[in-house]
């Protein structure tokens, strides 16, 4: 068991009064934990540190010991994680070429996502790190850790802990049940955090118990006393001892050093510690009776918290030889550990630098970086010297806080680049290249201060091209923001610019192209800025698509197109040009505009095929935004082909992406996805909760977003038998879009719902208002589902033989469509008629089938009115309605689907950013409901479900 320095001591006296502590902490993680985790929270000197020792010596029988102390100068990014992987070579050279990683298949996958964190360059390529994926590699390091043997991985002085190391451990420890993994920390009460709210949240998690050290008794007291002075202590010198250091451990063995130096230990009583205290902390360790330069080196082992006699002697104003003279006299005065350069205890280092005036600690931080800048050192071991003076950095401070700050990006830690870069702005708050810098990786974290830094830079850019790129960064920022309005102004105030400044070189046309495409995707994002949008670029010529800046702007042509409601047939050719390159443009914005003009113009497999593979990647590299931004887009064209089953699986996982792993209170899509799905399922109560789940700040003013939550708060109002509530929500959802020119009729068809419940309210006239209006949008969209649908919507509302053919065209059409659910619907509603008019044997006939789609789609919502539409026709079911699949969950499905892929349970969970304790849950589960005993009879299953055919 390897314990950092600082952990314990040599001469350390023996444990008293911690019984009921060490009992708590072996209760709560039994062994090796469980992924529990004991949080030991106390003043500095209470003597937590020495009970964390203790506890890791009976614990750590047969486990893997992994141990770290946190430093109070501060550390760089995934500093304490790296110290706690240092041990096992982790951190040394390249760690891809570690025997763990180059030897392992499992570890070369989602483990090799830490890299980053562990290397002490950042990532290998250069480029930032995703900081969830970093995250979510280090998890599945530490799972292939434990696999191999328990492990116990212990922070000391957690307060100290850098931020992108913390925000792991948090990460670790919800997601740590199951794991043979323990975590034991150690807080200081009294000492403030810059993030507390982490602190919080992990004290906060169910696994993790807190356990307050307190003072000693006076029983604790004098049994410490007897064991150091090897004598049994006078009442009136334990009273005295507890009056002198309220019963703090710490304090308590200042007072035994003293006692051993200063008088007879026989006899001893209150006398002896008179003033015994009187001169502070530093007397007893004689800091004033130090030599000059033995306080120099004390001062500089204090500012450097490292183990680099070279460094230190530097800064001390001595050479190696002679500081290790005064290293040895420093131990011998018991300041420092015995085997390394660290101070004994936080308080003794403490102790030299409160007794040092705070301009010269600010001289040694500054000379101390100096010395390590000039000697080569990593630019974050200097920065975290820089990062404690107040002045304005001088210019080599900025080069060194900026490479600094490039390598936290690539390590996947924003936020601690974005405080190196604050910093170095205090140099030239105008210096345009670091406020781009700064507002890059402050959007990750701080959108305002982001936005504001590029409009400070946009003021002062003059040259047309930086202008472009800073303006192109402000439009990308303020959609992660959730309010692109100025941003579109920005972007019509460059455009002009662009056409007339910029020349005719490959790279400017492509600079003007990207331009054009941010004002699309920019302009399309709000309700008040579709109209404008759509006037600028009325008569734009599409370009061919040749180059990836050009399918950027052509697929962006193409989501306006689609917004239009321009011919389907028009729009299908331009973006299948976008998606026909698997280039850069994979996953971009071109690419998501194209995909929403193909799936819904009914051109289900190139989306099908793209989404796939953008979620493939996503989930490879551990990106869970992106993967939750593929699956939401995926399982809505499930729904769309009417494959309900698969779309619950895709839903389910962009749900718990959003919600449990990101905790994306302002997420719309993945919620109404779900929502959507349930309510199919026949789920509307659930499908409600998870849509009141949405907290997004100006909602109703978001182009596709609104529209989709009035759709899906309409349908689950209908579900639960609110017809008006219902009608409520999708009028509005009409005169909202007509508001904003968006014109498409399937994007959000609240005409084809509200003619439905108009029908069944007795409404007829206004439903026939509702058709008309929509009748020429839908017959310029053109799709075979378009107009099955207003087929449809036309036929609920005609009496008679009339509505009886409208209907018997729209179950025409809509079978000549991938739209299963309305082919389903189309068929009910026409045996419902046929039944009216007398006809139950074609009533029967249209409803069987209309049943059968139902079947093979998972609609349960229709099945529950078609099934007693078919007993009151005089029909029997041919077969059963209900698969044994239907039991399944959502995420249940998800990871059943994989399993029978033949993913491995860590695949599964890697795949889908869950434990593989959830893995094995959720088949145990699956097995049960299905009736099954293990993998083969689920492919049997599955392959026996039901399923609607593209």
């Amino acid at each position: 068991m390897a314990l950092t320095p600082g952990l314990k001591a040599e001469d350390e006296p023996k444990l008293v009064g911690r019984d009921l502590e060490l009992a708590l902490i072996r209760e709560h993680l039994r062994g090796t934990g469980d992924g529990r985790a004991v949080l030991l929270r106390g003043a500095a000197g209470i003597g937590k540190t020495r009970l964390m020792s203790a506890a890791l010596a009976e614990l750590g029988a047969g486990a893997r010991v992994l141990t770290v102390k946190c430093q109070e100068s501060g550390g760089a990014a995934y500093e304490a994680v790296r110290g706690l992987f240092a041990p096992l070579g982790l951190t040394d050279g390249d760690p891809a070429s570690h025997p763990l990683f180059a030897g392992s298949a499992t570890l070369a996958d989602s483990a090799a996502l830490a890299l980053p964190a562990l290397s002490a360059d950042g990532a290998a390529d250069g480029q930032p790190a995703d900081m969830y994926g970093v995250m979510h590699g280090l998890y599945w390091l530490t799972a292939s850790l434990a696999a191999e043997r328990p492990l116990i991985l212990a922070v000391d002085d957690l307060q100290w802990c850098d931020e992108a190391s913390l925000r792991w451990l948090g990460f670790l420890l919800r997601r740590a049940e199951g794991l043979p993994v323990a975590l034991l920390l150690t807080l200081r009460s009294e000492v403030e955090h810059a993030r507390p709210d982490m602190l919080d949240e992990m004290a906060d998690v169910a696994s993790c118990l807190t356990v307050d050290v307190e003072p000693l008794t006076d029983d604790a007291v004098r049994d410490m006393l007897a064991a150091a002075l090897a004598i049994t202590p006078d009442p009136s010198l334990v009273e005295r001892c507890m009056e002198l250091t309220g019963g703090t451990p710490f304090l308590v063995q200042l007072v035994v050093h003293e006692l051993r130096e200063s008088a007879p230990v026989a006899g001893l009583g209150a006398a002896a510690l008179g003033d015994v205290l009187g001169h502070g902390a530093v007397a007893r360790f004689h800091l004033d009776r130090l030599t000059p330069e033995r306080l120099a080196m004390a001062k500089a082992l204090a500012v450097l918290e490292s183990d680099d006699i070279e460094a230190a002697a530097a800064l001390a104003g001595t050479t190696p030889g002679p500081a290790a003279g005064a290293v040895d006299a420093l131990r011998a005065a018991g300041l420092l550990h015995p085997d390394s350069l660290a101070y004994r205890h936080d308080l003794m280092r403490q102790a030299v630098l409160d007794g040092t005036p705070a301009g010269e600690i600010l001289a040694l931080r500054e000379r101390a970086a100096r010395l390590l800048n000039d000697s080569g050192r990593p630019s974050d071991q200097v920065a975290v010297q820089l990062m404690h003076l107040p002045e304005v950095p001088e210019p080599w401070m900025v080069t060194v806080l900026r490479s600094a700050a490039l390598g936290a990006e690539q390590r996947g830690a924003p936020a601690t680049a974005g405080q190196y870069l604050s910093r170095a702005l205090r140099h030239d708050l105008d210096d345009i290249e670091l406020l781009s810098a700064s507002a890059r990786v402050l959007a990750h974290t701080d959108h305002p201060t982001a936005l504001s830094r590029l409009e400070h830079a946009l003021s002062l850019a003059t040259d047309p091209r930086l202008r472009c790129r800073l303006v192109l960064q402000y439009v990308i920022t303020s959609l992660g923001a959730q309010n692109s309005l100025r941003a579109f102004e920005l972007v019509g105030e460059t455009l002009p610019m662009v056409e007339s400044d910029l020349g005719d070189s490959p790279e400017e046309q492509a600079l003007r192209t990207v331009v054009e495409a941010m004002a699309l995707v920019s302009g399309l994002d709000e309700k008040s800025t579709v109209r404008r949008v759509s006037e600028r670029f009325r008569d734009h010529v599409a370009p061919p698509g040749e180059t990836a800046e050009e399918r950027l702007l052509l697929g962006m042509l193409c989501a306006l197109g689609t917004l239009e409601g321009r011919p389907a047939a028009e729009l299908v050719p331009m973006a299948e040009r976008v998606l026909r390159v698997g280039d850069v443009s994979l996953g971009g914005w071109g690419a998501l505009g194209a995909t929403l003009t193909l799936y819904l113009a009914d051109e289900i497999k190139p989306v099908e095929f793209v989404l796939t593979a953008l979620l493939e990647h996503a989930q490879k590299r551990g990106q869970a935004w992106n993967s939750a931004l593929a699956s939401t887009t995926r399982a809505q064209v499930h729904m769309w082909t009417g494959n309900i089953s698969l779309a619950l699986a895709d839903a389910q996982l962009a749900f718990d992406l959003v919600h449990r792993d990101l905790h994306v209170k302002s997420a719309v899509g993945p919620h109404c996805t779900l929502a959507d799905v349930l309510v199919l399922r026949g789920d509307a109560r659930r499908a409600e909760e998870v849509l009141d789940l949405i907290r997004r700040p100006r909602l109703d003013q978001f182009a596709l977003e609104s529209h989709t939550y009035m759709m899906s708060r309409a349908r689950t109002r209908a579900a639960l038998g609110d017809l008006e509530g219902a009608l409520d929500h999708l009028v509005r959802c009409g005169d909202s879009l007509a508001e904003a020119g968006i014109c498409n009729p399937v994007l959000a068809p609240w005409w084809y719902d509200a003619a439905r419940l108009l029908a069944e309210l007795g409404r007829h006239g206004e439903g026939r208002d509702v058709v008309d209006r929509v009748a020429p949008a839908v017959r310029r969209w053109g799709t075979s589902r378009a107009r099955g649908m207003l087929a449809l919507a036309g036929g609920v509302l005609t009496p008679g033989d009339s509505g009886i053919d409208e209907l018997t065209e729209a179950a025409r059409l809509l079978d000549n469509s991938p739209g299963r659910l309305e082919h389903a619907r189309a068929e009910y509603l026409l045996g419902r008629r046929l039944l009216e008019r007398g006809d139950a044997e074609s009533a029967r006939e249209r409803l069987r089938r209309s049943i059968d789609i139902a079947v093979l789609c998972g609609d349960r919502l229709l099945l529950d009115q078609a099934v007693p539409a078919l007993g009151a026709a005089g029909g029997r079911l041919r077969r059963g309605t209900e698969s044994p699949t239907d039991a399944l969950s959502g995420s249940e499905r998800q990871v059943a689907e994989r399993a029978v892929a033949g993913a491995t349970n860590r695949e599964i969970a890697e795949a889908l950013f869950l434990t593989q304790r959830t893995v094995e849950f959720h088949l145990t589960s699956v097995y049960r409901k299905l009736g099954i005993r293990g993998r083969r009879e689920l492919a049997a299953v599955l392959a026996g479900e039901p399923r609607p055919v593209g």
